[in-house]
């Protein structure tokens, strides 16, 4: 513990008591929670681990007393600062043990759980009563967890139909700054239960994407559904961002796929094409055969996968891939009518490899937190009009060519991911890979035998100072062009040029629910 802060004596063995010694963590261990995906902020005083929403409670309680800081951690797999402390003077809250699912209501089709759940635990157990939520979990699901997604608002399997992953959420418990909870839609009546989201004004929307800037998740409770047992998918690829947007933009209109994502060549040769080792292979083959509707359509598709091979990964400049369910085999049958026609007419139909993986392995180990040979990687996005999208795609390539020399001499590239979000949005995600030496989180949340299997980057310093510089125009372009963003934590500016009376009600908020300032200080701009 740094003993230049000052803090009362008794705070750590406090929370010691509260949570056991074990779970209060005031050494070496500290440095991996003062980090995310991209970079290293302060180090906290310790990182407290509760093992029920009690001790959660208590935990919060005596921090807050304590004048000290509190910043609430999921999994951990985000790159915008939102768990990171911004001061010395706070506890890390790690919700890693708060992994229960609390209640699954097949009658009123509601799940509550604990914050501290991934999502792929929780899709695997709903799975084998044939249930689901409408949003499943983003792609790092076997980390993510579900209060962190609902802090941070996330995309994921089933955005395209059912929205984003707060648009799931029928109801809260929000541990306030004195350790009490309270209890948002129907659930916050005496008599009632967490069916149910809207009654009165919308209390539920307002702690969902907060970041844990206004209140502590200590159970979500999700809508849930019949899973479908139709499956399709289909790929396309364009010559041109033009063609890729138009047919994105006319197939969202229809609302007719439960996922879909495009990339341009960098990603499909580096992100995508890296899994293509033998054991890969084997494993992906596996996973194929499990998901398919039957053994036979397993097996024909893994053919129709061995035939295309690579090709599908360098088939055109763009692809784009969708994955969508039915309750028949013929409505699954007209989605994929219904999107060939329109692709068809701006770009051309390739192999569909790739959402057949993604399909079978929807929650794959987070080797993406690294470029394909080993880089360094951090994302940036935002949420565009599709009205706006090609002329801002334009500037970026001007902002991407304007570095151009100094991007071949530092080792940096950049790839673009893009997707339809609901029928009239658009996401724009440029990542951008140098190569440099892995920091203590890569070093912690990767497995051994992936990390043995990579190169080694020594320090490059003017790689990282280019990708800040290369970062702070892109996010100033983004701006520019009123983008919306997910997981604004510490890096998305949400108050610039946002209306005064909007900005004055959110501080209003915020001082009414935190008064001292301690949660999550610097997050969303306050």
């Amino acid at each position: 513990m740094d003993t230049n802060i000052s803090v009362p004596d008794n705070l750590v063995s406090r929370l010691a008591q509260i949570v056991g010694e074990d779970h209060v963590l005031t050494g070496e261990a500290r440095e991996f929670y003062a980090t995310d995906v991209y970079r290293r902020m302060e180090l906290p005083l310790a990182v407290v681990r509760p093992g029920t929403v009690d001790e959660m409670c208590s935990a919060v309680a005596a921090a807050y007393a304590a004048d000290v800081a509190i910043v609430a951690r999921g999994g951990g797999a985000s790159y915008t600062a939102g768990y990171l402390p911004s001061t010395k003077r706070s506890i890390i809250l790690d919700a890693g043990r708060l992994n229960r699912i609390v209640e699954i209501n097949q009658t009123d089709m509601y799940v509550t759980v604990e914050p501290g759940l991934t999502w792929a635990e929780l899709d695997g157990t709903l799975a084998k009563l044939g249930l689901r939520t409408p949003f499943r979990g983003p792609f790092s699901g076997l980390a993510a967890t579900v209060g962190g997604s609902i802090s941070q608002n996330t995309l994921g399997f089933g955005t395209n139909t059912w929205g984003v992953s707060c648009d799931s959420v029928l109801a809260l418990e929000v541990v306030t700054a004195d350790g009490a909870i309270f209890k948002t839609g129907q659930a916050g009546s005496k008599v009632g239960k967490p069916f149910f989201r809207q009654y009165g004004p919308d209390l539920t929307g307002l702690f969902t994407g907060d970041c844990g800037a206004l209140g502590f998740k200590a159970r979500i409770t999700l809508k849930m559904m019949k899973r479908r047992p139709h499956f399709d998918c289909v790929s396309f690829g364009f010559d041109s961002f033009e063609q890729a947007h138009a047919a994105i933009s006319e197939i969202a209109g229809h609302v007719a796929e439960e996922k879909m994502f495009a990339l341009d060549t960098a990603l499909q040769q580096g992100q995508i094409g890296k899994s293509s080792d033998l054991s890969n292979r084997v494993d992906m083959a596996k996973s194929v055969v499990a998901a398919a509707e039957s053994t036979i359509k397993g097996l024909k598709q893994i053919v129709g996968m061995g035939l295309a091979g690579a090709k599908a990964l360098t088939a055109a400049p763009f692809a784009a891939h969708y994955l969508f369910e039915g309750l028949s085999e013929g409505e699954t049958k007209g989605r994929a009518a219904l999107l060939r026609g329109i692709a068809k007419k701006h770009g051309r139909e390739i192999p569909n490899s790739v959402p057949l993986v993604v399909r079978a392995m929807p929650f794959a180990p987070l080797h993406n937190i690294l470029g394909p040979a080993g880089e360094r990687w951090v994302p940036l996005h935002g949420i565009l009009p599709a009205s706006t999208v090609v002329a801002f795609h334009h500037d970026v390539k001007r902002i991407l060519d304007s570095y151009g020399e100094k991007m071949n001499q530092h080792g940096v590239h950049v790839g673009i991911i893009f997707s339809a979000l609901g029928t009239g949005a658009f996401l724009y995600e440029p990542a951008i890979y140098w190569k440099d030496e892995l920091t203590v989180y890569h070093r912690t949340m990767l497995d051994e035998d992936f990390k043995s299997a990579l190169p080694s980057y020594p320090a490059n310093p003017q790689g990282a100072a280019l990708v800040r510089e290369l970062r702070t125009d892109l996010l100033e372009l983004f701006h520019r062009y009123g983008a919306a963003h997910l997981q604004v934590g510490k890096q998305y500016p949400l108050l610039r040029d946002r209306n005064p009376g909007a900005v004055a009600m959110l501080r209003a908020i915020k001082a009414a629910v935190d008064p001292k300032g301690l949660f999550n200080p610097g997050t969303l701009g306050l």
